[in-house]
């Protein structure tokens, strides 16, 4: 990098070369920045009446699948989920499913044709926070790792985010 630019500076470097040598360092840029957008931490969030304090990452994705449809004490699992369109719900997309927001969706409409209930998407984290802390059986992943009143953080393989 330091002979690149020692180059440009002295003129040693042909325009068109100047020109693929700066799309590349973009490009570059433009990647790591947008890992570092994607590498957020996430947290989940329950309402009081359910869900568990703690579970393993593979718990988490089950019930996030669909898999587990109801919680120990025999009430049903409710989804609340931000919209695929935002950073946290791309987030999740990627963290939980290891799938882009397109195929979520694919996987989510496939899933509701079977006859199983999907989650409820979301906005925004204000509007997510206050259906979990109405609704029994709820859970939701959140940016940040604070529960509202009437909720409770639920630990991932004992970390509050993951």
């Amino acid at each position: 990098m330091l002979s690149y630019l020692l180059m440009l500076k002295t003129g040693n470097l042909k325009k068109s070369t100047q020109n693929q040598h700066m799309k590349l360092s973009l490009a570059a840029i433009l990647i790591f920045i947008s890992s570092l957008v994607n590498a957020q931490d996430l947290s989940v969030i329950a309402n009081d009446k359910g869900a568990p304090g703690q579970l393993k990452l593979t718990e988490l994705q089950s019930i996030f699948q669909g898999k587990t449809t109801k919680w120990t004490n025999g009430s049903k699992v409710v989804l609340a989920m931000m919209k695929t369109n935002t950073d946290a719900g791309q987030a999740t997309c990627q963290k939980l499913f290891q799938m882009n927001a397109d195929e979520v969706k694919k996987y989510w409409l496939t899933q509701s044709m079977k006859g199983i209930e999907t989650p409820v998407f979301f906005n925004g984290i204000a509007e997510l926070k206050e259906f979990v802390v109405k609704t029994p059986g709820a859970i939701g992943i959140v940016e940040g790792s604070e529960a509202p009143a009437g909720s409770r953080l639920v630990m991932v393989d004992g970390k509050k985010s993951f």
